[in-house]
């Protein structure tokens, strides 16, 4: 088995909140969050990205609708 630095890896997004690599000779996707580090299949990705996709729109429509809620009951003078 390598160690971590002697595979090649490829970086296949960065931003200010962290990375994610591929590691081609383990088929494995490393995201960093922070301190934070999970490795995963390379197929899985997909699966990841879908559940939080899902949690993001969901909570957007909670916070919309919380939002529309209070709007509602200040607009009524209701508490």
């Amino acid at each position: 088995m390598k160690l971590k630095n002697e595979h090649s890896r490829k970086l296949l997004s960065r931003n200010a909140s962290g990375r994610i690599e591929f590691c081609e000779e383990c088929n494995v996707v490393e995201l960093e969050i922070g301190a934070f580090s999970i490795r995963l299949h390379a197929q899985d990705l997909a699966i990841l990205n879908h559940l939080i996709r899902e949690a993001d729109f969901n909570l957007n429509f909670h916070q919309l609708e919380k939002a529309k809620t209070e709007a509602s009951v200040a607009s009524s003078g209701m508490h």
